[in-house]
């Protein structure tokens, strides 16, 4: 394959464009899990790249605010990624009750990961042209209900070249 010009970086803060909050940060709309454990999005975004852009690499710190109705039990957060012409997923990182131990009923809490991804790795994102990432959050019980809501603090930066 034939390469056009040099390496492209872009720094992006894609999430949470909702309401300033009264301390002045940003979040997407709250989402909230309807008392199952199966992951509900939060938020999605798409990224566009030319349809000749290979992504060598992705760095993400991504944060999520999240509340729990039960202190006891745990909220699950998860990130995926797939390329745009793809119907599903690949788990671009996951946390359980190991790392979020228990929730908070009156205090939302944010909760910042961050680390890089390559795009080799994965089955439904290979670094071919756009792509999407969406935050989802879940619950440890069926039993207790969780929100959601990304930050506008939360970035992607990738890097791509073009090719023929």
């Amino acid at each position: 394959m034939t390469q056009y010009g040099g390496l492209i970086t872009e720094i992006i803060h894609p999430f949470g464009r909702g309401a300033l909050t009264s301390t002045g940060t940003q979040y997407s709309t709250a989402v909230s899990t309807s008392g199952s454990t199966s992951y509900i999005d939060v938020e999605e975004v798409t990224v566009p790249l030319p349809t000749n852009a290979r992504v060598l690499e992705i760095e993400f710190g991504l944060t999520q605010a999240y509340i729990i109705n039960v202190t006891t039990d745990s909220p699950l957060v998860q990130y995926q990624i797939k390329e745009n012409a793809q119907t599903s997923y690949d788990t671009l990182v996951s946390f359980g009750t190991t790392v979020l131990l228990t929730g908070s009923t009156t205090n939302i809490a944010d909760f910042t990961c961050a680390g890089r991804h390559t795009p080799s790795d994965g089955t439904y994102y290979t670094g071919k042209g756009t792509f999407q990432i969406k935050g989802q959050i879940a619950t440890s019980a069926s039993t207790s209900k969780a929100a959601g809501s990304m930050k506008n603090s939360s970035y992607l930066a990738y890097s791509y070249i073009l090719q023929a």
